[in-house]
């Protein structure tokens, strides 16, 4: 029972299953797709910058024509001169970045950057040692996908440390993962599904579309919207929950860019904001400004190894989680206790739903005083999985929300 109840917690929310993140950890520098110059939009400049310094090294490598070294067949290391395959007119195929990039993402164990033009169904990667850029030719993601490719559709990707790329197309119906060692294929893993904890759909390509992808210490996808909300993604079970916005952003920043910082934080860039970087906190989701760099860029992506360090308290973000505590969790009796500490006295309604936000049980609460405990029996009617608890007053007005997990 006990391994089961451990591969349960793995599969979302809970008590996570961490990997050693001091490995992870490592990496100070951050990789960025910029424009040639400050307030541009071309997205055709690679830059790095040390986030222990806080300053961008040089300019990396350019993607204008007169600075193009040619493009390499990464399966025979010849040259390509074939570029067909493009879709897009006027996307400057034969260009390592095409007319633009806006979604990138570093292997550090084969120290290379992987990436998409944004008007080029091809994935490319640019190896950091030889500053050879190299294509992933006889596939594409819409081949992978049956989907018609259309300018925008990959900007968003990283390597997470199970050392395969991932990217998600801005409706949320493919979420795609390639290799990155041996002949790279690209794998169409399917649509996601959105967690019924809230009304965000991770499938509104206007409103959640764009940003970037970070991963995070317990094996999933962390989504940065351009909209500046915040989605967890589940690789296994492919299910999305959305975490929240993230505040104290300057009105017109969008966030296009997204990399973690050497304490687990998360530093996000803007396409239309070129006054600098901010850092926010995983556990409050609240950003403050970057520390003061060398030069500012608006950028399209970021990209580093690093991981977001998170907990359930970060993931879950919980209105009175100070006044009501749920336990045990994992349940792996038949039953679990909620305490209400402070909580205005007057009657609640306690519901349980599965992860498809069907009812699964409800009880009413009277609470009389300011410290109450109420049992929720669900002997025999909850198969093991993950559950969703809400707790509603009077006007059913949400106080309280938190996944349940039924383990036993």
């Amino acid at each position: 029972m006990r391994k089961s109840l451990r591969n349960l917690i793995a599969l979302l929310c809970g008590v996570f299953i961490s990997f050693d993140v001091a490995h992870a950890q490592s990496d100070q520098y951050v990789y960025a797709m910029t424009s040639l110059f400050k307030d541009g939009t071309d997205w055709i400049a690679l830059r790095r910058l040390n986030t222990q310094m806080g300053e961008f090294t040089s300019l990396l490598t350019n993607g204008t024509l007169s600075k193009n070294p040619g493009l390499y067949d990464a399966a025979t290391q010849n040259m390509v001169v074939d570029f067909s395959s493009d879709t897009i007119s006027n996307s400057y195929p034969q260009l390592a970045f095409g007319s633009g990039v806006a979604a990138i993402a570093l292997d550090k164990e084969g120290n290379r950057l992987y990436f998409t033009p944004t008007s080029v169904d091809q994935l490319r990667y640019v190896d950091l040692t030889t500053m050879k850029t190299y294509c992933i030719t006889g596939q594409s993601f819409a081949k992978a996908g049956n989907l018609l490719f259309h300018t925008g559709t990959i900007n968003r990707m990283v390597i997470a440390p199970d050392g395969f790329g991932y990217t998600l197309t801005n409706d949320g119906n493919h979420l795609f993962r390639f290799n990155t060692s041996g002949n790279t294929t690209i794998t169409d893993l399917g649509e996601l599904a959105d967690v019924p904890v809230s009304n965000e759909t991770i499938h509104s390509e206007c409103s959640n579309g764009g940003g970037d992808l970070v991963a995070d210490d317990s094996g999933n996808l962390i989504l940065v919207t351009a909209s500046n909300k915040i989605f967890t993604i589940n690789i296994n079970s492919r299910q999305a929950l959305f975490l929240g916005n993230i505040s104290g952003l300057p009105q017109k920043f969008t966030t296009n860019g997204a990399a973690v910082d050497e304490g687990g934080n998360l530093i996000v860039s803007s396409s239309m904001y070129s006054d600098g970087y901010f850092l926010v906190d995983a556990k409050t989701w609240t950003a403050s400004p970057y520390k003061n760099l060398n030069e500012n860029y608006n950028t399209s992506d970021l990209a580093n190894s690093n991981v977001l360090l998170t907990k359930t308290s970060a993931l879950i973000r919980q209105p009175n989680s100070n006044k009501i505590k749920v336990f045990p969790n994992p349940v792996v009796t038949d039953a679990f206790n909620i305490q209400f500490n402070n909580l205005k006295p007057g009657n609640y309604t306690v519901q349980l739903t599965d992860a498809l936000g069907s009812p699964v049980h409800q009880q009413s609460v009277n609470l009389l005083g300011a410290q109450q405990t109420e049992s929720v029996n669900i002997s025999g009617r909850n198969a093991q999985g993950f559950y969703f608890l809400k707790i509603l007053d009077e006007s059913y007005q949400l106080v309280f929300s938190q996944i349940v997990l039924v383990g036993r």
